[in-house]
């Protein structure tokens, strides 16, 4: 074995190629010149194709692309080895090198049929310039709503803000009468006053929740927080309702980490558990707090997914809609306690705003669960019990 490959890499039994044509010089030269530029492009080829591959793997598959260079590399000695037999007669050493070149090329035709489709499917530049273009048309659109929101919030709050004074003019003057005028005016009077004073102080207070509302989703500090601690300061601050409601908060899972705004995240989770205890009819009223990584909710999967369950009354499927609007309310003040109706208005923005999203699932009488997802995920496994 070890005699064959000396013999075929010998050079003594053969002539050079520049024989056969008869050593002519311009024979040579066409020869001996195309092979050393074919050579030379094919070695700078496979450098580029790399640079490129590096730089741009976006636009160039990192396989074809090894692929191509090792293939045109293979033909660049192919054609050295064709340029040295000119004057010396390796043919033994040409003829391995045409070997290795084509089991290369083989190999790389077969992996390129095998990687067509996933080629053909890559998108082209006039595919990607469209792309590009509805992509800076969706940001031009998100950054003009971001800014009509800005200013609809700015005017509402600034409008709301000016709208107290003279409510609370209203409501002062009619104080005034009251402590100047009140021993002559009649019962009747007496009763209207009060009456109006209680609607200033109503609208005032309808004022405010409309200023809360427009500050919300407005950039807040972005933080790592335990969300059973906040749970457990909601918990603590809403001892006395539960006193009164004999009423119990349970929390049926760990809650995780998450990087998000926690005082948005405390808003959201005492709106939800207030609404569980307050639109309740049951003599133990419990609300029910937990976490999913993942849930089917009314067809569609939610990840990430904190959820709020009462016992309450419910609500009928034809009117789930409405409870997220502001200022509705789908029961009488005199049978609930009061409230303007925009607690879950402001859970749903401050989701929606944060790119999460919301589902409600309820029926009259089988109570309610408030599934919530945040934009971030969680941090790490939860890190509490109940």
């Amino acid at each position: 074995m070890f005699d064959y490959i000396l013999d075929l890499f010998s050079a003594t039994q053969f002539v050079p190629h520049a024989v056969c044509l008869l050593w002519r010089p311009d024979l040579i030269a066409m020869h001996g010149v195309s092979d050393l530029l074919v050579a030379c492009a094919y070695f700078a080829i496979p450098v580029l194709i790399l640079q490129a591959v590096r730089r741009r793997p976006d636009l160039l598959d990192a396989q074809v692309g090894r692929l191509f260079a090792t293939f045109i590399l293979a033909c660049g000695f192919s054609h050295l080895a064709g340029l040295a037999t000119l004057w010396v007669p390796a043919y033994g050493l040409q003829a391995a090198i045409k070997v290795m070149t084509a089991i290369i090329s083989v190999y790389t035709a077969i992996q390129l049929y095998r990687l067509l489709p996933r080629f053909l499917a890559m998108p082209s530049q006039f595919q990607m310039a469209l792309r590009d273009a509805e992509l800076l048309q969706s940001h031009r659109r998100a950054e003009e709503s971001r800014e009509i929101q800005e200013k609809m919030s700015e005017f509402a709050y600034i409008a709301s803000h000016d709208l107290k004074a003279p409510m609370r003019g209203i409501s002062n003057h009619a104080q005034f009468l009251v402590e100047d005028h009140a021993e002559s005016l009649p019962a009747d009077a007496l009763k209207r006053i009060t009456r109006m004073q209680e609607l200033c102080a109503r609208v005032e207070e309808l004022i405010s929740t409309l200023m809360q509302y427009s500050r919300l989703g407005r950039q807040q500090a972005i933080e790592l927080f335990d969300t059973k601690r906040e749970v457990e300061k909601i918990i603590e601050t809403l001892r006395e309702t539960l006193n009164e409601k004999n009423g119990t908060i349970e929390i049926d899972t760990p809650l995780p980490q998450i990087s998000g705004n926690p005082a948005e995240f405390n808003t959201v989770m005492r709106n939800l558990i207030t609404n569980g205890l307050t639109y309740n009819e049951n003599d133990e009223r419990t609300v029910h707090i937990g976490f999913l990584d993942s849930v089917e909710v009314n067809g569609k999967t939610m990840r990430n997914a904190f959820y709020v369950k009462d016992n309450g009354i419910g609500i009928d499927p034809e009117f789930q809609a409405d409870v997220f609007k502001m200022f509705k309310r789908l029961n009488t003040n005199d049978k609930y306690s009061e409230g303007t109706g925009a607690g879950l208005a402001f859970v749903k923005k401050i989701v929606e705003t944060s790119s999460g999203e919301i589902e409600l699932q309820s029926a009259l009488g089988a109570g309610s669960v408030f599934y919530f997802s945040l934009s971030a995920p969680p941090a790490a496994e939860g890190q509490s019990s109940a």
